[in-house]
């Protein structure tokens, strides 16, 4: 039989070592490491003048723009315009060949002088027999007669000078004259052509002002007034900006496309600007002069919900926002209680939780410049 007491110190020792072991072994929940806190970059909101604009494209044309054609037939004898260069209203511009036409009225008022001559004299006859048909040494009928002939020639003089009028407004045809200020199109015309009535003879254009006509949506109806500002921008000068005015709003609004026409009116003096761009027109709808904005950078859109993060003390909250106008830089919050200065979540929002512990990085000269 083996003795035990053999044996005992070295359970003994076995014991012992058990129950260091145990004792040495924290528990699981003390093991549990804190999380970090998210790293991020922070800007902050600002209050700022917001201008919501409206844009829209059209085609400026000119505020007047016409296609003279001949109101005579004839020959052309004159062309006293230059194409591309400017002229006045009344200028003659083309002359046709009215010999045929000079003659005709030279001939109206030979007519007129004679019928003129000839009534004269019938008057004083018919003088001459007023006493003679009273004492009855003349008939009736022959002093009836005088005067059916006075009348007659009276209707023809009259005729002759309707006849002469009319061939001096012929005349008048032949000389085509410009019927405002403007600019002379192309020439396609010359000396000896023969043009007939409603042959086209040139264009003439006034290249001011200009025009641009677009169309605006229905709700907008009462944003926009006569003499409003318009902001023209055209590709040729792409780094300026046209200033024009509201000269035309439509009364109705076209119920297929439930929109407005709207017309503005762009000076043009220099001639700088052409009839047939393509122009954007930018109209400010609405100012908003202490409008709280954020960096563009700090916004988060779902389809669900738009949002920030801010930043009290080093915890993180989210804020729901309702977005008004939209650069690449800022976004205008609307309805929003956010103070100016407030510490808003850049680079690392998406790694961001509500009530989460954030740790802001210095802000380097990138960040800066996005405030």
């Amino acid at each position: 039989m083996v003795k035990i007491d053999r044996f005992l110190p070295a359970l003994t020792a076995l014991a012992l070592m058990l129950s260091l072991g145990g004792c040495g072994e924290p528990p699981q929940e003390a093991t549990r490491k804190e999380t970090p806190p998210t790293s991020v970059l922070l800007g902050e909101a600002t209050v700022r003048r917001v201008e919501v604009t409206l844009e829209q494209v059209g085609t400026l044309t000119a505020g007047q723009e016409v296609t003279l054609r001949s109101e005579a037939e004839g020959q052309v004898l004159e062309i006293a315009f230059q194409e591309g260069r400017p002229v006045r209203r009344g200028q003659l511009l083309v002359r046709l060949d009215g010999a045929k036409i000079r003659a005709g009225i030279a001939g109206y008022e030979a007519q007129i002088v004679e019928f003129n001559a000839r009534l004269e004299n019938l008057l004083r006859t018919l003088e001459r027999n007023r006493p003679l048909l009273q004492k009855g040494l003349i008939s009736r009928l022959q002093f009836d007669n005088l005067e059916t002939e006075i009348a007659e020639v009276r209707a023809r003089i009259e005729q002759a000078r309707a006849n002469l009028v009319r061939e001096q407004v012929r005349l008048a045809d032949t000389e085509i004259r410009a019927p405002f200020d403007g600019t002379a199109g192309v020439r396609t015309l010359s000396p000896g052509d023969y043009l007939k009535i409603g042959d086209p003879v040139v264009q003439v254009v006034d290249l001011d002002p200009l025009e641009i006509s677009f169309r605006v949506a229905e709700r907008f109806k009462p944003k926009f007034s006569l003499g409003q500002r318009v902001d023209l921008q055209v590709s040729p000068y792409p780094q300026q900006t046209f200033s024009a005015e509201v000269s035309f709003i439509a009364p109705g609004v076209d119920e297929a496309t439930r929109t407005f026409q709207v017309k503005a009116r762009v000076e043009n003096a220099d001639h700088r600007l052409s009839p047939g761009l393509f122009a954007r027109a930018v109209v400010v709808t609405d100012i908003f002069p202490e409008a709280v904005t954020v960096p563009w950078e700090s916004v988060i859109q779902t389809e669900q919900e738009t949002y920030i993060y801010i930043v009290e003390g080093d915890i993180a909250r989210k804020v729901p926002v309702r977005l008004g106008q939209v650069t690449p830089q800022w976004a205008q919050l609307l309805d929003s209680d956010l103070a100016p200065g407030t510490p808003v979540i850049l680079e690392g929002k998406f790694a961001s939780r509500d009530g989460a512990k954030v740790a802001p990085k210095a802000l380097g000269p990138a960040a800066e410049g996005r405030k």
